[in-house]
């Protein structure tokens, strides 16, 4: 069961308030789709459609001209300026535009405004405009209008690498693209692509300028479509966890395939825990059939309308007999096979230390404690009055290439320091006697970075030999990953990987959508 809206109702409300002015004269687009037909309405009655675009289908590419146009359309109503008055203000300065090959207005205005990224030379106006430099018009506009719309170096890197191009987007368009996709107003064309180099069509182009306006005019990131709150979702070894929205009741389905195109094998209600996270255990039929799952889940409220959803599936791996443990038990760390110690990591858990096999709630619950419904600070003030500086010791080599102890101090939460003291101290009295130069824990990264440096629960290890890359290799920061040849670089069936497991760390050299040797994080992220 899934529900499908047309966000005929959002659309309506959004358009009331995007734009001040007289709307231009109507512009119909050929075809639409049903899901599209009521956001393109808006997008008209908002004035973001140019005259030139009226009778197009909605298939059709939409030109470079058209796309300046928009662009144009878009400053204005950011601006709160009438487009007509705009143009005639600036008719004067746009005729020393450098571009050869036209005279169109809103080109050369767009050329004005700071809007495009060709200097003189040739425009090519009637070629088709392709996504990124569409996305990246729609941007500057925002920006030049004098919009809060920026995105850190770090968000950029975290938020593009997750899609199987991302490494493909020009330099001059990574911060329009990482934006868009951050603040949901574009999810890419499906399939982990971001669909850089795509032709974009008319329906999308309008769809599109909607939503970058909506972004701004309601201060909603997301004017989608669905016009409800996103869920986000956690996968565990034994249940599936979620943030709290304050709904009155859940639906979880579990389907066996990716994406929405099959019937749930199974849907749970389920009843709100408050506005904090809320936790399912694997329903017994689902338990009892290990292998790869998928699960998604939605919010509603008493009288059954939908107020929140996680928009997507999350994989889930169910074993036949799922990996669990006590505090102060023994552990079993799943291996590759390639450690000649086996897969035990024997020896005791320290009593209120986090462990491998803690719930995404009770993670919650340790770092911001009982009930909390969010892991996020506010700002750096909120955050750092949780943080407390430890001091590790840690091997090294010297310049001669001998093996020393030295100390090494950091900042973490306060709530993980015991944890991380005791997981620094048994790499330190592992046998591989591993290396460390540099370490780095707490660190804010922006009010809008999901980062875990900016919880303090995150660790980066010797960030030069373990970089964080593409899973094509191409290096995001840092230079290299090579254990066995390089001393620094972490091996994946290491001490390192292996303590920090067994007190409850991913490792960001297993992650699908890129690769962070460096990076141990309590949350996984």
């Amino acid at each position: 069961m899934r529900l499908k809206f047309t966000g005929c109702a959002a659309a309506a409300m959004l358009c009331a308030c995007l734009l001040c002015q007289t709307p231009a004269s109507a512009v119909s687009i050929g075809e639409p789709s049903e899901q599209a037909e009521s956001l393109l309405k808006a997008a008209d009655q908002a004035a973001l459609l140019p005259p030139s675009m009226d009778g197009q289908a909605a298939s059709q590419p939409v030109t470079r001209a058209q796309m300046c146009s928009m662009a144009v359309r878009l400053y204005a109503s950011l601006s709160g300026t009438d487009y007509n008055s705009l143009m005639q203000q600036s008719t004067a300065r746009r005729s020393v535009c450098p571009y050869t090959d036209t005279q169109d207005a809103d080109v050369q205005q767009a050329w004005l405004l700071g809007l495009t990224e060709e200097e003189n030379g040739a425009f090519r106006p009637d070629e088709s405009a392709n996504r990124q430099q569409f996305i990246a018009m729609l941007y500057r506009a925002m920006l030049q209008s004098g919009k809060e719309v920026s995105v850190s170096e770090n968000e950029i890197a975290e938020t593009l690498y997750t899609f199987i191009d991302g490494a493909y987007v020009p330099d001059w368009a990574q911060d329009s693209m990482a934006y868009f996709v951050r603040e949901g107003l574009s999810s890419g064309i499906g399939n982990a692509k971001l669909g850089v180099g795509e032709v974009v069509n008319t329906e999308q182009a309008g769809i599109l300028a909607y939503r970058a306006a909506a972004a701004v005019h309601t201060g909603r990131g997301n004017s989608g479509v669905q016009n409800v709150s996103q869920i986000s979702m956690h996968s565990g070894a034994s249940a599936v966890s979620w943030t709290g929205c304050g709904a009155d009741y859940y639906l979880v389905y579990f389907y066996q395939n990716d994406g929405f195109n099959s019937v749930p094998v199974l849907t749970e209600q389920v009843s709100s825990a408050g506005s904090g996270a809320q936790e399912l255990a694997l329903p017994q039929e689902i338990a009892e059939q290990p292998g790869l799952w998928y699960w998604s889940v939605d919010g509603f409220d008493c009288s059954g309308k939908l107020l929140a959803s996680s928009g997507q599936t999350a994989m889930l791996t169910v074993t036949a007999q799922a990996a669990a443990t006590d505090e102060g038990g023994t552990l079993l760390i799943p291996s590759d096979g390639t450690n000649p110690q086996g897969d035990l990591i024997a020896g005791t858990i320290p009593a209120g230390m986090s462990y491998y096999g803690e719930s995404y709630s009770q993670k919650v619950a340790r770092i911001f404690g009982s009930g909390a419904s969010y892991h996020k600070y506010a700002n750096s003030t909120e955050a750092a009055s949780h943080q407390v500086t430890i001091t590790v010791q840690v091997w090294d080599f010297d310049k001669n290439g001998n093996k020393i102890t030295r100390n090494v101090s950091f900042q973490i939460h306060q709530a993980l320091a015991a944890t991380v003291q005791q997981i620094f101290a048994e790499i330190y009295a592992g046998g591989e006697q591993f290396p460390i130069h540099n370490l780095g824990g707490y660190c804010w990264r922006g009010d809008g970075s999901s980062s875990e440096h900016c919880l303090g629960t995150a660790i980066d290890i010797n960030w030069e030999e373990n970089y964080m890359c593409t899973n094509s290799g191409k290096a995001l920061t840092g230079t290299h990953w090579t254990p066995g040849s390089d001393p620094y670089s972490i091996p994946a069936n290491g001490d390192v990987v292996r303590i920090f497991a067994k007190y409850g760390f991913g490792w960001g050299g297993t992650w699908n959508s890129k690769k962070d040797y460096m990076h141990f994080s309590y949350f996984g992220t």
